[in-house]
């Protein structure tokens, strides 16, 4: 689908790794991303499928990564995975958590949640990545979190913040481990 002229902000656009053919999907508007797909299964090989699930989408599209796109696909890599897919707990494509609207509402489409849950489903393993959001994204996140972890598949994370929230995985080491996520009482 052709994205409208929604400028999310960010200027790096980093090149897709040789073998790994990319998708997108967005809202007819373009301010949204629902779903970002990598995959580099070896042809005849059946995909090991892992989703990572940030705080909200910048500039990645089907040619293209962004930074944080390009870090979890790496260490998709590392874990011998073959397909990488990208859900976000709001699905407002921008690159600075300041120019997310502070509506919730319009942070988060309603398209946002069913996009998450068949990612999940398509997935050996949910790795939570959202990074510390504003407090008035809490309701969002909480529901987001709920419809991933009703699918049953195990949800991750490469740790935690102070405030329970899954860390944010541009800045940690390539051999930080996985652990179990706990979900929020």
């Amino acid at each position: 689908m052709t994205q409208a002229a929604h400028d999310p902000g960010g200027k790096v656009r980093l090149r897709l790794p040789d073998g790994v053919l990319g998708g997108a999907r967005f809202s007819d508007c373009g301010r949204y991303r629902q779903a970002l797909i990598r995959d580099w299964t070896p042809e005849g090989a059946a995909p090991r499928t892992v989703l990572f699930i940030g705080m909200n989408p910048s500039v990645a599209d089907a040619a293209a990564s962004d930074p944080t796109c390009h870090r979890e696909l790496m260490f998709a890599r590392d874990w011998e995975f073959t397909r990488y897919l990208k859900g976000n707990v709001l699905d407002w494509r921008a690159t600075s958590p300041r120019d997310i609207p502070h509506d919730p509402e319009v942070a988060c489409s309603g398209d946002n949640v069913p996009a998450l849950v068949e990612m999940a489903q398509e997935s050996e393993l949910v790795v939570l990545a959202y990074g510390k959001l504003h407090q008035r994204f809490a309701g969002v996140v909480r529901d987001a979190l709920m419809a991933v972890e009703a699918t049953g598949r195990p949800l991750k994370c490469l740790g935690l913040n102070k405030d329970g929230s899954a860390k944010h995985p541009l800045y940690l080491r390539k051999d930080t481990p996985l652990r179990d996520f706990p979900m929020p009482a």
